[in-house]
């Protein structure tokens, strides 16, 4: 099933049905995907069982057109579920779990054991792999999206956010969560985005805050490059951040640095400041009854495709977090479930 998911992906299968707007024969279908005649056969087996499972509808004839799930899988400019789908099963990363079995056995990391040592982001910030990357991007962003809504409790009533004078979204991409942080904050908060240079270079302030309301985002946000492993550069010092948030960011990291990541944390951190971490919790040992979210997110699952493809990384049951977050001299304040799928754990300063 992932495999066919994958060929309608790779061809564009979504994105071409998603123009018609009348079933399109399969000839014309394939023509456009660039499918040969002799691929013809296969190109529609693939189509038939992806129907049989409603992810685009049959008609007689052989003729196919969009429905709600093909929608979906459409990649425009806007983030999509198409985006997020896309990167967990493309080439490079296909490749890596081929791999897993060697990896975990002699304790490497797989998506470096199957591409010569690269990490995930190294792969993606070389000039060749521009693709992956964006796409990475991408899917980050319809996540934050995606998970930030639906649930009991949104994070927007789960915190003070009109009490923040400063806040810094570490690892915070292109600006999704920060945003939507900002819009709920006071007029006069301001804010800073800190990530690697390839990705700041992609953030549209207009696009991505001016969507949100704030169209003074050139004068309330500040974007900021640098590596995680150094202190933070002095334009962060002096900034005031009295609330850092993380989102599924400290997970993609090895305890050991995990812990010096929150200390450079802390060095920022205003002295009655708080540290969110938002992340999708495993659930602890015995506990059978919370392997999936509300939206079918699998922490566990989710937790070995992390290990497979960042050194070290992985999600974490909460007693673990607590225990690492000590390591660093922080103290969990309160912990609140979040969205479809997150959990919302401040932490302060011990």
């Amino acid at each position: 099933m992932t495999s066919c998911l994958g060929v309608l992906l790779e061809l564009k299968i979504p994105d071409l049905l998603a123009k018609e707007d009348k079933p399109i024969a399969l000839q014309d279908l394939a023509e456009e995907a660039g499918v040969t005649e002799a691929g013809l056969d296969g190109f529609y087996k693939v189509l038939r069982v992806m129907a049989q499972y409603d992810m685009l509808d049959e008609h007689p004839g052989k003729t196919f057109s969009s429905n709600a799930a093909t929608s979906l899988l459409v990649r425009g400019s806007e983030p999509s579920l198409g985006h997020m789908a896309a990167h967990q099963i493309n080439t490079p990363k296909t490749e890596a779990w081929k791999v897993l079995p060697e990896a975990v056995r002699t304790g490497q990391t797989a998506f470096m054991l199957a591409h010569g040592g690269d990490t995930m982001y190294q792969y993606g910030e070389k000039h060749d792999n521009a693709a992956f990357g964006e796409e990475f991007s991408h899917a980050m962003t319809y996540f934050t999206r995606h998970s930030l809504q639906g649930g009991t409790l949104s994070l927007k009533d789960a915190y003070n956010w009109k009490g923040a004078k400063s806040i810094m979204d570490v690892g915070g991409g292109r600006g999704e969560l920060l945003s939507n942080c900002l819009a709920w904050a006071s007029p006069s908060t301001k804010g800073v985005l800190f990530d690697r240079p390839f990705v700041i270079a992609g953030v549209d302030l207009p696009g991505m805050f001016g969507a949100k309301g704030i169209e003074d985002a050139k004068e309330r946000v500040e974007l900021v490059v640098g590596d995680v492993m150094q202190p933070f550069p002095d334009t962060v010092q002096k900034a005031g951040i009295d609330t850092l948030v993380m989102k599924h960011f400290l997970s993609a990291f090895n305890d050991k640095d995990a812990i010096l990541i929150l200390k450079h944390c802390s060095q920022v951190l205003a002295p009655q400041g708080k540290l969110l971490l938002l992340q999708t919790l495993v659930p602890e040992a015995g506990d059978r009854k919370n392997n999936t979210c509300s939206d079918g997110v699998s922490p566990g699952l989710f937790s070995v495709e992390i290990m497979a493809m960042c050194p070290g990384g992985s999600w974490k049951p909460l007693s673990e977090w607590e225990a690492l977050f000590t390591e660093a001299k922080l103290k969990l304040d309160s912990v609140q479930g979040v969205g479809y799928n997150m959990h919302l754990m401040c932490f302060v300063k011990a």
